[in-house]
């Protein structure tokens, strides 16, 4: 029995800017005074620990970015779905990033109720295999989207959270706009832009760069208006609905 995609209103999805979903970012923070992510509050968070490095709890933070890769994801995720609610929690770089501090930001971002969440890293941690399948199942039972970025190089390895099949997974190419491509019977079904993307970085300047971390939050970005447009589908169906956007092989992003 063959599998029927559902149908897709290309126009409704372009003219869609992400309004009313709440999209949280785990990554290195979010510089929030950066020009390019002006014009909406963004609430930071980190996961705190105590100084035997036992996970304590979600706090607010300063909104600071450890190295810059979290405000480039941001500023992706705001270009594409403007209308889109972002917040952050630090899990990567000083004094945080292990898979502890993923797991318990994904746990948190679960419980807060956001309707997609960004991963732009990646984990082959087997011991903690464990703990991110907790966190996946949860996910999709609150009707959680979590979008994850896969390695640059070796997308066929088993990684975390990106090769459980419920999580929308994204390795990069030189792709327009919200254009995505699938990769099927692989745990890495999509491919999307992520090839010498102008993304925004720490102190208020650019880069000009390249990987998967940055094409998921075009994913994500595209699920934020898929999310507007379709507010009562489920996480299967707007897995169903990227298949869908997938198949038709334009670019949703602009009209």
């Amino acid at each position: 029995m063959g599998f029927e995609l559902p149908n897709i209103d290309v126009r409704s999805l372009r003219e869609a800017d992400g309004r009313g979903v709440r999209v949280l970012i785990l990554d290195s923070g979010i510089e929030t005074s950066h020009p390019d992510l002006a014009g909406h509050p963004i609430r930071s968070y980190r996961v705190e620990a105590d100084g035997e490095g036992e996970l304590r709890r979600v706090v607010e933070d300063d909104g600071g970015d450890v190295y810059g890769h979290g405000t480039a994801v941001a500023s992706i995720v705001r270009r594409f779905a403007p209308g889109a609610v972002i917040d952050s929690v630090k899990v990567i770089g000083r004094p945080v990033g292990s898979s502890h501090f993923v797991v318990a930001g994904l746990h948190w971002g679960i419980d807060q109720g956001y309707d997609v969440i960004n991963c732009s890293f990646t984990s082959q941690e087997a011991q903690h295999l464990a703990r991110y399948k907790a966190a996946v199942d949860r996910a999709f039972c609150r009707n959680v989207l979590i979008v994850s970025a896969c390695n640059n190089k070796e997308y066929w390895r088993v990684e975390y959270p990106g090769s459980f099949p419920s999580v929308i997974s994204t390795s990069f190419a030189d792709l327009p706009g919200l254009t995505i491509q699938r990769r099927p019977g692989e745990l890495v079904e999509f491919v999307a832009r992520g090839q010498d993307v102008r993304v925004a970085w720490k102190g208020g300047g650019h880069r000009v760069i390249s990987g998967s971390s940055f094409a998921a939050p075009h994913i994500t970005a595209l699920v934020a208006r898929m999310r507007q447009v379709r507010g009562g589908w489920n996480a299967c169906q707007v897995k169903a609905g990227l298949y869908a956007v997938a198949e038709v092989g334009v670019d949703v992003g602009e009209l």
